[in-house]
């Protein structure tokens, strides 16, 4: 078995391997690193997971190639694209990597505030409908749609990044277990025990709707993730008039049923969200 490779040395290979030039690092540390760079002489980023030794180092592999795989099928305007399969990088291996297209503009989690207008908030549940559309259309469930995984492009699409993916294989590294979502934009089927399906998605794009028009989460947090979790199982969402009396009756139902504790009582899937919009918005969808 050779020795583990450094940091310098895995960006090296997997550059090489991947086929990304012009390489400059954007974040290290932890079990990840992001670098930027031009594949086939687009914009590109490339994201790195140091993989651990023993079976949770398998794990990570196993998983990266099965979901870097099934998100390079899915075809949207509105998800980001991946560009190369799942890499092993490395001597045991040491890591593995993919490259996805490099968006312009900013995520989320820069432009939820002050909060939105209802044109705006109509825009993310159209454009999010679409992604979600794409993806559950192959069985793919986003699982994360926290604010820094989706991002207003300079072209002012949003645009669904992938779901968490590095960021929870990174975890996978360090504890073995694979709890995709973030606190504050998870489902009541991201549970513990529970499994996040494709109305699990619909919900989360609701919770962010909803934080976008009124500044708050319709599940508060709180002090630690047990106590989120036993509200996301116990609590019923607040009505979105509550919090803005001036928005449509059409925008409150359309929330409203997105964040339905019921998975059966949403929008099933993002085709049917945005069946519902298109509906009620015409030709402005």
């Amino acid at each position: 078995m050779g020795e583990i490779m450094s940091a310098r040395e895995l960006i090296t290979d997997a550059a090489d391997r991947l086929g990304l030039e012009d390489v400059k690092p954007l974040t290290t540390g932890g079990q990840k690193i992001v670098l930027s760079g031009t594949l086939a002489g687009a914009p590109a980023v490339a994201k790195i997971v140091i993989v651990p030794d023993g079976p949770s180092g398998l794990e990570v592999i196993r998983r990266a190639v099965r979901e870097v795989d099934l998100l390079g099928a899915v075809d949207s305007p509105h998800v980001v694209r991946v560009l190369t399969d799942a890499v092993e990088v490395g001597n045991k291996p040491d890591a593995i990597c993919w490259a996805e297209e490099r968006l312009s503009g900013s995520d989320l989690s820069a432009n939820l505030d002050p909060p939105w207008t209802e044109d705006r908030a109509w825009q993310l549940l159209t454009d999010g409908a679409l992604g979600l559309s794409a993806c559950h259309e192959l069985s793919v469930v986003h699982r994360d749609l926290s604010p820094g995984n989706v991002r207003l492009t300079d072209e002012d699409r949003f645009v669904l990044m992938d779901p968490g993916l590095a960021r929870h294989l990174e975890k996978t590294a360090l504890t073995g277990v694979f709890q995709p979502g973030t606190a504050g934009f998870m489902s009541p089927e991201h549970v513990p025990g529970g499994k996040p399906l494709p109305a699990s998605d619909v919900f989360v794009l609701g919770v962010l709707t909803f934080r976008a028009l009124t500044g708050v989460l319709p599940i508060q947090v709180g002090a630690s993730g047990d106590e989120y979790f036993n509200r996301l199982r116990d609590q019923s969402c607040p009505d979105l008039h509550d919090h803005r009396a001036d928005l449509s009756n059409d925008l409150r139902r359309v929330v409203n049923e997105c964040l339905n504790k019921q998975p059966a009582r949403r929008y099933l899937d993002g085709t049917e969200l945005f069946g519902e919009i298109r509906r009620i918005r015409g030709d402005n969808s």
